[in-house]
């Protein structure tokens, strides 16, 4: 009886000490004996798991292994820097794969990866259509791109409303044309965020993705609030800087109320901006005297680096850094999400511009306001 009790015990340990996993199947039909790469989506990069090699006929399978059994897990196969397919895991989960070198596939044994295949399908088809708009340049492009744009939301919007408990709704909140342009772009597209969000955290609260998804929202939300403030930015004031120069002098952005100041925030390792600060300098000589002055922040930690670039770019207007890097509370005061960011402050300290890096454009502002 001891003897049985023991293999039982031995039985149970290793069961419950066994990884949650799901097994999935490739045929790559025109790549037999070629080798192929599973990468895992973990929310903003991806994370190598094996190189595995596809039979004589094309075949191979596959154990992934899965951090918990309760959460969805992101995986692609590439082959040769071609994502060939991609698959949603969870605990106990069959999935087959059937796909070629040039990235179409299909799916079967698993609806979370199938409802993956329809979101990455949609965005392959716009994605393409741009790019020959791109290459043909129409004379109406920009409508035509607009276009694909709007349909390609409004599909999405669709899929999400339509899958609210699928994690891919997640997938597809996410989805940027590139770094400028998400699929979701419009202010109010946090209310679709949030109900995602809502209906995702019933089922999967635990999930990287859905947290991801919090943490996005509350980003949109602070700008937002940033926004909805700068109509009324010349009543409450613009939040203050105060940050030491080359030269260990203290320079406050309050100091410069009554004039027009360009606000920018920067980092020297940026070489397009090393050639707009030059391209700014006329600008700044025709109209400095005149009550125009820019008050520049470096998010630089190399304190002595930057001072070396100030000098050696002779910027004559103010230039700060506090060696805080992207801590510097006043990224947060001006709620500065991406580097470079630009504003153009009014004599009353309003927010004439924001973001414009066309220097005759930026002259035609402070010509306007000076």
């Amino acid at each position: 009886m001891k003897k049985y009790l023991l293999m039982a015990a031995v039985l149970l340990m290793a069961v419950s000490c066994a990884k949650p996993s799901a097994k999935v199947s490739l045929q790559l039909k025109d790549a037999p004996g070629h080798t192929v790469e599973l990468y895992r989506l973990d929310v903003n990069r991806f994370t190598l798991i094996d190189s595995l090699a596809a039979g004589k006929n094309g075949e191979l399978s596959y154990k992934v292994e899965l951090a918990g059994s309760e959460n969805p897990e992101f995986y692609y196969f590439y082959h040769n820097a071609t994502r060939l397919a991609g698959f949603v895991a969870k605990a106990g989960d069959n999935i087959s794969l059937v796909a070629d070198t040039l990235g179409r596939y299909t799916v079967e044994g698993s609806e979370e990866s199938s409802l993956m295949l329809e979101v990455d399908t949609k965005f392959a088809k716009a994605v393409a259509e741009m790019e020959q708009i791109l290459e043909e340049q129409p004379e109406d492009i920009n409508r035509q791109l607009s276009k694909v744009y709007i349909s390609h939301k409004r599909a999405m919007v669709n899929q999400v409303l339509g899958h609210p408990f699928s994690i891919t709704s997640a997938a597809a909140c996410f989805q940027k044309f590139n770094d400028n342009l998400p699929t979701f772009n419009d202010k109010n597209d946090v209310y679709i965020f949030r109900m995602v969000l809502d209906s995702l955290s019933t089922v999967y609260p635990e999930s990287a993705y859905v947290r991801a998804l919090g943490r996005e929202i509350e980003r949109r939300d602070n700008i937002n609030k940033f926004n909805s403030q700068l109509d009324t930015l010349a009543k409450v004031g613009i939040p203050a800087i105060v940050m030491n120069d080359i030269h260990g002098k203290p320079q406050s952005i309050d100091s410069l109320a009554g004039k027009v100041v360009l606000l920018s925030f920067w980092s020297i390792g940026q070489n397009e901006h090393k050639v707009f600060n030059q391209e700014m300098k006329p600008v700044y000589e025709k109209y400095h005297n005149q009550g125009f002055e820019i008050f520049q922040v470096s998010v630089d930690t190399d304190k002595s680096a930057w001072a070396t670039v100030v000098r050696n770019q002779e910027l004559p207007w103010i230039s700060v850094n506090d060696g805080l890097g992207l801590n510097t509370p006043s990224l947060r005061s001006y709620n500065i999400n991406s580097i470079p960011t630009m504003f153009i402050i009014g004599r009353d300290f309003d927010i004439l511009a924001k973001d414009e890096y066309d220097p005759a454009k930026i002259e035609e502002i402070i010509k306007a306001n000076i």
